[in-house]
């Protein structure tokens, strides 16, 4: 599979108050599950990025780690983050509670940038800032956001070029959408565990995918 000139994303906010500990170390199968994230976009992406305040927690995946810029912002401080640091125009931003990556669906997004800003999922009246692509040209809005405090990341798609992709388009590739189940909760950790062995259960252990 040949890699994008794109940079990957991950964001790895460290303990969750819901979750209870840091969910992205918590283990489906063999695997941590943000590994499972890495996993699938290794084969897609030349660069991949970890943004993470807890650095020491991800040392032996032996990839990029970087810390916020500006402490204690958020979603949006992490994608200003990874942007600022990405060495390619555009970068492709995942939360790392997502296991269920559809390698077809973030190539789609990719393939959709060029010309925009930003090319983000929207269904139901529902943005999904944290499986979107995001050009560089969004660095200073970005940045104008934080320094007045407007930490939502959906502020940013009225400020620049937005294309947003619907939900016709998502199920062509993701019938079912599961590629934005994210663990949240014990029990959607138990979900995507019980989802995970159903894979396994006539085959070698392998990573998640749609």
């Amino acid at each position: 599979m040949k890699k994008n000139k794109v940079t990957g994303i991950v964001l790895a906010g460290g303990f969750s108050s819901r979750f209870g500990s840091n969910k992205a170390l918590v283990r489906i199968g063999s695997k941590k599950l943000i590994e499972h994230v890495l996993s699938r976009l290794e084969p897609l992406f030349d660069e991949i990025i970890i943004v993470t305040n807890d650095p020491l927690d991800y040392v032996d995946l032996e990839k990029t780690i970087v810390t916020d810029i500006i402490p204690h912002q958020g979603p949006l401080g992490g994608i200003y983050t990874g942007l600022f640091f990405s060495r390619h125009d555009y970068a492709l931003v995942m939360a790392c509670d997502m296991p269920f990556v559809n390698q077809e669906f973030v190539n789609y997004l990719v393939e959709k940038a060029s010309g925009y800003d930003v090319v983000v999922p929207c269904f139901e009246d529902k943005f999904e800032p944290l499986h979107a692509v995001y050009s560089k040209r969004c660095l200073n809005h970005m940045k104008r956001l934080l320094e007045q405090n407007k930490r939502q990341v959906v502020k940013i798609f009225k400020r620049v070029k937005t294309l947003k992709v619907g939900e016709d388009i998502i199920r062509r590739f993701d019938p079912d959408m599961k590629c934005f189940f994210n663990i949240n909760t014990i029990t959607d950790w138990e979900k995507a565990l019980e989802d995970y062995n159903l894979e396994k259960k006539n085959s070698e252990e392998r990573p998640l995918h749609s």
